[in-house]
């Protein structure tokens, strides 16, 4: 998979990819989530891995893709290795 630091032409390269993505407003956080829909717009649709909800219209500068090489998101507990950590 191509990663989102280097060349993706559009959102549509990370449909059906799994990843983490940056939500809240206040205290925002990285969340696990898979993305379902390419907005055609620089956005995408997410689905939550916690709770199976979705948000629409997330930027894609907000999502990271589990094998991102790039990935820079110091302090995100690592819930797919076996590095533990609660999550």
């Amino acid at each position: 998979m191509t990663s989102i630091g280097t060349t993706i032409s559009s959102a549509a390269d990370l449909v059906g990819c799994n990843g983490m993505a940056l939500f809240g407003k206040k205290n925002p956080n990285w969340y696990p989530c898979v993305v379902k829909k390419d907005d055609m717009d620089g956005t995408i649709k997410v689905q939550w891995e916690e709770d199976k909800k979705f948000t629409m219209r997330l930027p894609m500068e907000k999502f990271r893709p589990d094998d991102d090489p790039n990935d820079d998101l110091i302090g995100v507990p690592s819930i797919f290795g076996n590095e533990g950590g609660d999550y």
